[in-house]
């Protein structure tokens, strides 16, 4: 049997052999001398003897001592309590900033979306320009919403073979002018000349008998009138013949209308894109539409991104307005432009619709364009059936 001794100096309890009873033992700890209790003796109230079983189970000698569980208990409390106070802020710190929270998206035309929109937040136009075509972008104070329209979105893919003949034919015929969006003639006497001919062939047939100048100087209604008429017709085949803008300044559009042979349907509708937006595609590219020479497939995609935006003008009691953002991407062999954003515009509740952006050529999209997948879907890649190649 042993025997439960607590050291009267360092408070250190031990286990001492019971079966000498009156013998002196040291501590272990302080080396202080105790001489063991008759067996008849009492034990001191506040350290009642503890079973050999109950002890036996720390593996060591050293019991700890009551005021010293009592020091462990409130510890473990207040470990508990601190624990619990540690919850309760993260989670009323979650419920306050969970409406600011906005998970990262995974579609990319929605997180090219979102870091445009932080761009504007933040100011940063370098940043802007990376992922926008806009020259004068909205200002926002703050977003929330950011939602696709998967219906909306649009893509036209096909042959570049057709528009990289005709650029090549553009190119050695014309000159862009980028101040009035025109082609100039690489020879103006070329037109002038045709012009000049055109003019005297008319003279001469006005000045033949029973021309335009007989039929005035007789000076009969009939007569006048039928030389009104001719005057007209003259004038009108020499404005819709060599001196056609079409001849001496054409647009791109009319060099792709007018292309012999003509544009392929896809391609057609690319460019009449282009013709549109002409602006927006040359911030797109860094350089003219019509340099482009690949005579590869191509895609071009089209969608769009509503946001539920607060404007910075905006009160605080303000609801926040539905801004939609227009996206393109575009892609040509080795050029790949990415998502970009080309359109920024405000949509009032209840007003009409306006023609967007990706809008503005659908209504000519012929079978060569297609609805872009269902989300989860890729794009296919042009077979050799969309190309022409074998």
């Amino acid at each position: 049997m042993s025997l439960r001794v607590c050291c009267t100096k360092c408070q250190t309890a031990f286990l001492a052999p019971g079966d000498e009873p009156g013998t002196t033992i040291e501590c272990p700890k302080c080396g202080a001398r105790h001489r063991l209790p008759e067996p008849h003796g009492s034990q001191t109230p506040s350290q009642p003897p503890v079973a050999v079983s109950e002890l036996s189970e720390a593996g060591t000698v050293f019991v700890p001592s009551i005021e010293s569980r009592g020091r462990t208990s409130r510890r473990r409390w207040m470990i508990a309590l601190f624990s619990l106070a540690i919850l309760l802020a993260g989670g009323v710190t979650a419920l306050v900033l969970r409406p600011w929270y906005r998970p990262r998206s995974t579609d990319p035309v929605e997180r090219v979306a979102e870091s445009y929109l932080d761009a504007l937040i933040k100011g940063d136009a370098a940043s802007q320009r990376a992922f926008s075509t806009i020259d004068e972008p909205p200002a926002i104070r703050s977003y929330q919403k950011i939602l696709r329209d998967h219906a909306r979105d649009h893509v036209v893919k096909g042959s570049f073979a057709t528009l990289a003949a005709l650029h090549g034919r553009i190119d050695a015929q014309y000159s862009y002018d980028p101040t009035i969006g025109r082609f100039t003639p690489k020879n103006p006497l070329g037109p002038a000349g045709e012009a000049l001919d055109a003019l005297h062939e008319a003279k001469d047939n006005a000045q033949k008998p029973g021309g335009l100048y007989d039929k005035m100087a007789r000076g009969r209604p009939n007569d006048l009138f039928d030389a009104a008429e001719g005057m007209a017709k003259m004038y009108a085949n020499l404005a819709e013949g060599v001196l056609a803008p079409k001849k001496l300044l054409p647009t791109y559009k009319m060099l792709v209308d007018d292309a012999k042979p003509p544009v392929a349907p896809g391609a057609k509708d690319l460019a009449a894109h282009v013709a549109d937006h002409a602006q927006a595609w040359q911030s797109l590219l860094k350089r003219p539409f019509h340099t482009l020479k690949a005579d590869g497939p191509f895609i071009f995609e089209q969608a769009q991104v509503d946001a539920q935006v607060t404007d910075q003008l905006a009160s605080l009691g303000d609801p926040p307005s539905t801004l939609r953002l227009e996206l393109v991407r575009f892609r040509l062999e080795g050029i790949d432009t990415g998502w970009r954003v080309v359109e920024a515009r405000r949509v009032l509740p209840g007003a009409p619709e306006e023609p967007s952006f990706t809008q503005s050529t659908r209504a000519g999209f012929s079978e060569a364009s297609s609805p872009r997948p269902p989300p989860g879907k890729a794009v296919d890649t042009p077979t050799a059936l969309d190309t022409g190649r074998p």
